[in-house]
């Protein structure tokens, strides 16, 4: 037996149905009540356990308590909610150290994009810092019952260790400010969060082997860390972060 699953938005159950079949440990969080309900039944007896919640909203301490020796994020992602998803899954990275999770192709491509496409942003250069990231397949819309508009992909997704969340947090900052206007030059960002505002900001690109007169998709993500490393300790924090 691997270890434990946390299945995100079971819905009715196909993927869990599979885990219980092969005796995975799994909790599966749905936050719609009745489907809650119907998975409560029909995985009654097995090693499934339904919990009725949002996944996002859970605190990290809870689940913890549920996979004290971590465990593996699997589901199929809402399209609307893939973003906040993935930035939950950083944030719970050492609880949850891999993930292989389905969803809409173009976020997919985002995930996985590299330097100098449209394509790339900032959720792409978190991940490729954080983890080892990859394009495992696409799943056509004809494979599904009603058929969506869109095709999907699986990414699998495994978090390196030893990145502590200050650095994530300066990571995030710089990131933020380089997109915030991605058609102009990096030395045009908004750094509300640095004291001494353009100057300093060019001043760290530079230090980072960045030109300032490039511009954020043109970036490859160790540069982007580079940069985050040569801001001090919560020199990311934005006015009115908590």
């Amino acid at each position: 037996m691997g270890p434990p699953y946390l299945e995100i938005g079971p819905g009715l159950g196909a993927l869990t149905a599979f885990l219980a079949d092969g005796g995975e440990k799994t909790v599966a969080v749905e936050i719609d009540r009745t489907l809650a309900a119907y998975l409560r039944g029909r995985f009654a007896g097995s090693a499934v356990e339904v919990v009725e919640g949002d996944f996002l909203r859970t605190p990290e301490d809870e689940w913890r308590r549920r996979f004290p020796a971590g465990g593996t994020v699997v589901g199929n992602l809402p399209y609307s909610l893939s973003s906040p998803i993935v930035l939950r899954l950083m944030e719970l990275r050492e609880v949850f150290p891999r993930a292989v999770i389905m969803l809409q192709k173009e976020m997919a491509e985002r995930l996985c994009a590299t330097p100098g496409g449209k394509e790339y942003g900032t959720l792409t250069v978190y991940l490729s810092v954080l983890a080892d990231a990859r394009l495992e397949r696409i799943v056509r819309r004809s494979c599904f019952t009603p058929s969506p508009e869109v095709d999907s992909a699986v990414v699998s997704i495994r978090f390196r260790s030893g990145f502590p969340d200050p650095l994530l947090g300066n990571l995030r900052a710089v990131v933020r400010a380089a997109f915030a206007r991605r058609r102009k030059k990096l030395r045009n960002a908004p750094v509300p969060f640095l004291p001494g505002g353009m100057e300093t900001w060019c001043d760290l690109l530079s230090r980072a082997g960045i030109d300032p007169s490039a511009r954020a998709e043109s970036v490859p993500p160790e540069s982007y860390l580079l940069l985050a490393r040569t801001l001090p300790a919560g020199g990311g924090r934005h006015p009115g972060d908590g």
